[in-house]
């Protein structure tokens, strides 16, 4: 008796009682003598024949009968096995073994999570560690933060720095989740875990004239700053109007007096970092451009824009402040477009286009240099 057939695999359920149960279905044998079916199975090896031992049903072979489904409960999920199905006639003729089919251990592994401890605070960054175990090895190790993988490793030991500076405060749950190298999977029992928020301002520094100082024409003024997170915005406003506002630090303005009434000014500058502390840093300074300040009148020849553009000479600052404003890293005050915006450059006059690009850091650089 030499009938062939294909086995399918239906089923493979593991249960805590560390037991399994597999369902398995075939296509039937067309042998018209056809008297059942007898199921092989065999633990971790693929040897033939299968002589399995410790299912429910009994050991290999289990008779099956003529029905082309059947169960084989109790296996050892921590063992892989192998499974295999013959026909037999009325003359206990058997078959050759259908096709093999390999159902792999389904043993989770064990993991946990071994620091911090349940309840433990965090103000800025918190070292998490876990530990996990599994009878054919571990694959990986995920990190899980309110559910949500937020790293994974392979390497041992089982480590995550979290960054929980910039987060809000409240309650967050850690666990980790290990995978075999089966694919089964276990998540360990979360700690809680109380994130105190960052409450550190930025600190500021506002390079200006001496405090009181009189000014006139065009000054430089800077500012810096520096947080534990890192600085998210910087501002310069003179008397509450913002000037400059980037997200990079240092920054620098060149202040055109002659727009300002004569008499005492406050400069100041802002930081913010991402958890939305702020620094702040200010100075006063007293404009004395003389009695016949006439900034706002512009000459007759030009427009009121290449006016206030052209009223200082230029520096290597105006075209460092250009070359930020033109790729983009600092957005422009109107001033600083009406000072900087010089290209395209025609007949020997500026034309200005109402914006700060290459062009304009081009046309200053040439400036600069005596090209222009």
């Amino acid at each position: 008796m030499s009938v062939l057939f294909f086995l399918f695999l239906l089923l493979f359920v593991p249960y805590s009682c560390l037991a399994a149960t597999v369902t398995l279905a075939w296509d039937p044998s067309p042998d018209t003598d056809l008297a059942g079916y007898r199921i092989y199975y065999q633990a971790n090896n693929s040897d033939l024949p299968f002589q399995g031992t410790g299912a429910v049903e009994g050991n290999a072979p289990v008779d099956g009968g003529n029905v082309t489904v059947a169960s084989i409960s109790g296996l050892d999920p921590a063992n892989a096995y192998y499974f295999a199905v013959t026909a037999y006639n009325s003359s206990g003729q058997e078959s050759v073994y259908s096709n093999v089919v390999q159902i792999p251990e389904t043993l989770p592994p064990l993991v946990s999570i071994t620091s911090p401890a349940d309840n433990a605070s965090v103000a800025t960054t918190l070292a998490i560690s876990a530990a996990a175990t599994d009878n054919v090895g571990v694959a990986k190790v995920q990190f899980l933060v309110n559910g949500t993988p937020v790293y994974e490793t392979s390497a041992v030991p089982y480590t995550y720095t979290w960054n929980a500076a910039a987060l809000p405060a409240g309650s967050y749950t850690i666990a980790a989740r290990a995978i075999d190298l089966s694919g089964n999977a276990a998540v360990s029992k979360a700690v809680n875990v109380s994130v105190v928020g960052d409450v550190i301002s930025p600190t500021v520094s506002l390079a200006v004239p001496p405090p009181d100082a009189s000014v006139a024409g065009t000054i430089n003024v800077s500012a810096a700053a520096s947080d534990n997170l890192g600085i998210s915005k910087l501002e310069l406003s003179i008397d509450g109007t913002l000037l400059l506002s980037s997200n990079q630090s240092p920054v620098s303005y060149i202040w055109n007096t002659a727009n300002f009434a004569n008499g005492s000014h406050v400069i100041s500058a802002r930081a913010y970092d991402a958890a939305g502390n702020s620094g702040v840093a200010s100075a006063t300074v007293v404009v004395d451009n003389g009695t016949s300040q006439t900034a706002s009148t512009p000459p007759s020849t030009t427009t009121s824009t290449s006016t206030s553009t052209e009223a200082a000479p230029l520096t290597l600052a105006d075209a460092q402040l250009a070359l930020l404003i033109a790729s983009g890293q600092q957005s422009p005050t109107i001033d600083q477009v009406q000072r900087l915006d010089l290209a395209p450059y025609l007949n020997g006059q500026p034309a200005p286009n109402g914006k700060v690009d290459t062009g304009d850091v081009v046309v200053i650089l040439a400036k600069l240099t005596g090209k222009l």
